[in-house]
């Protein structure tokens, strides 16, 4: 039936989602032809081009029934009827089993979430009723643990959405537990710390009960335990505070990678809401407050589920963990795990940032000199305020941007180097030490020019065997090298020439005189447009690796490459990889 606008929305609708069936017991079934009608054009009403007014975006710029001949993927909801209207079409997609492909863009400040997941096998997987039940180790445990990181809090809720299902990319089941407290405003330094002294507490807890549930869930599928899958730093997933397609949405599907790419049918279904009571700061008593049905409708949960905040909300008050993480060390108020060794290390063109080590301090006995502090120059040919304006774009409200009649000043993260705008002549200078410089770039590099001589960056003090500066043959600026895009893809002056072929690598460049071949072992989602989304079991040749033959090099660099599977190309961490056996035809 073709609406007012001539399209025939249910059509097009099976077209896209290749389903049978629209409909549901509320909504009659000559209704639904028009409120796809409207779905679709709230929808187009509000993209936008403009990725700082986006708020939402479709996951992973899947094209879907709703949009026109040229989507732009991103929305734009800003005020809260707006947003209220968006809710209630999702719910209603939801209800007609068309779930949208919706995802969050993150706020400064977000509600603390967590995705949990476990790999199964074939046939089943570790049931979200048991992990979350009322007596469940797994829960009593992460309500404890939450109450000891905010001890003002009475009690604390968290929302459970299930998307739960079997995964086409290794073939098994997948518990996938998304867990939102609504109480718990954090930013993203705070979600991670939370995230990693949670692991820690689940390592080190020695109760007989909660060991049994360990076991259970590593012995699900023993092939994924033994390649380090179901292990507590797996199973609490950190890729939700810094994936590529931005948080999705409750009640909304996730999409399938290229290129099949195609909605799994797993939206997160609302699961419940369990409340931990405290006193004293010890866990009291946890009690089911709602269940699956009945009580919240769709927007409901829907606004207690997603995690944008308002711009400068207060983080929660809480009490930061002290602990040995074994990993980098640092942060508010004591000391924290940091992020795991196989971190993914600043991308640039140079290559990697080294890895971090424990150095003797300075002045004692094979102490290493300690770096002198650098100055890089750029322009900018704005105000105060213009320049203050551009880094909230960048790093939303924050209290290391401090403004003053003649310029601004970024610190960076407590370590000394820092931004500085001077409006009396326009300048910005980047001070610190070189990796802490290439950070800084990545954030100011979309607004600042370059400035005479001073252009020389970073990345084109090092040696190049090829006798070409950073910024000539290569073909970009040298401050370009220091974001993540896909236009600083290796150019032709970092291809093998035909002379070096057979010679072996050239002497300390990094680039190979043969490409190589990689399988990826973990997925990567890309956080940006030059990087190389992998799934495991891909295929990759890796074309370009800047750091290889180097004293310092490091299985966690950047590399750039091919992925076979996908015809697609981009940097990626060497860490997801293993080297792939050449089979005896290939040899």
């Amino acid at each position: 039936m073709a609406s007012s606008s001539g399209v025939d929305y249910i059509a097009k609708v099976r077209k896209f989602r290749e389903v049978s069936s629209i409909q549901h017991e509320s909504i009659p079934a000559n209704a639904v032809a028009p409120l796809l009608e409207k779905i679709s054009k709230f929808l187009q009403d509000h993209e936008t081009a403009s990725q700082n007014d986006c708020t939402h975006a479709v996951f992973d710029d899947f094209h879907d029934w709703w949009q026109g001949q040229k989507p732009r993927h991103t929305l734009a909801i800003g005020e809260d009827s707006t947003l209220d209207l968006l809710y209630g079409y999702i719910g209603t997609c939801y209800d007609l089993g068309i779930p949208l492909t919706l995802t969050e863009k993150r706020t400064p400040e977000i509600r603390f979430a967590q995705d949990i997941e476990i790999w199964g096998n074939k046939n089943a997987t570790f049931p979200v009723e048991e992990l979350m039940a009322l007596e469940s180790k797994f829960a009593r445990l992460l309500g404890k643990t939450m109450g000891k990181l905010f001890p003002k809090e009475p009690f604390l809720d968290v929302c459970i959405f299930d998307s739960s299902g079997f995964s086409k990319i290794k073939g098994v089941m997948k518990t996938f537990v998304r867990l939102v407290w609504s109480k718990i405003v954090v930013d993203k330094s705070r979600a991670l710390r939370i995230r990693d002294y949670l692991v820690h507490k689940f390592k080190e807890c020695k109760d007989d009960e909660m060991k049994e549930l360990e076991g259970k869930i590593h012995n699900f599928n023993q092939d994924l335990a033994k390649d380090n899958q179901n292990q507590w730093g797996d199973i609490f997933s950190e890729a939700i505070y810094s994936g590529r397609f931005g948080i999705r949405m409750p009640l909304n599907d996730r999409v399938s990678a290229r290129p099949l790419q195609k909605p799994q049918q797993l939206p997160f279904t609302p699961n419940g809401v369990l409340r931990f009571h405290f006193e004293e700061g010890s866990l009291k008593e946890v009690e089911r407050v709602c269940g699956k049905d009945g009580v919240l409708d769709n927007s409901e949960w829907l606004k207690i589920g997603c995690v944008r905040r308002p711009a400068g909300e207060p983080l929660t008050e809480w009490a930061p963990p002290v602990f040995d993480g074994g990993g980098v060390g640092g942060g508010e108020g004591g000391r924290g795990p940091g992020r795991s060794a196989g971190q993914v290390k600043l991308k640039t063109k140079a290559g990697s940032e080294n890895p971090g080590k424990l150095a003797r301090p300075a002045g004692q006995p094979g102490a290493p000199e300690q770096e002198k502090p650098h100055t890089l120059e750029r322009k900018f040919l704005g105000t105060v305020d213009d320049f203050a304006e551009k880094l909230e774009e960048q790093l939303g409200k924050t209290d290391d941007i401090a403004k003053g009649e003649g310029g601004v000043t970024c610190s960076h993260q407590g370590t000394g180097a820092r931004v500085e705008f001077r409006a009396s002549n326009k300048r910005v200078y980047i001070i610190g030490q070189l990796n802490q410089i290439r950070s800084l770039l990545t954030i100011i590099t979309p607004f600042v020019t370059a400035v005479g001589d001073s252009t020389q960056s970073v990345a084109s003090s090092r040696p190049r065997s090829d006798g070409c500066s950073a910024a000539g043959a290569s073909g970009y600026a040298p401050s370009a090298a220091y974001t993540a895009s896909a236009v600083y893809a290796p150019t032709a002056a970092h291809a093998p020439s035909t002379a070096s072929r057979g010679t072996g690598r050239e002497a300390g460049g990094g680039v190979l005189s043969e490409p190589h071949r990689r399988v990826a072992c973990r997925e990567f989602l890309p956080d940006g447009s030059g990087e190389l989304k992998l799934a495991v079991g891909d295929n990759a040749t890796v074309t370009h690796d800047p750091e290889e033959g180097q004293a310092q090099n490091n299985i966690h660099r950047w590399v750039y490459g091919l992925n076979e599977s996908t015809d697609e190309k981009g940097w990626f961490p060497l860490s997801h990889t293993n080297q792939l056996q050449a089979t005896a035809d290939e040899e």
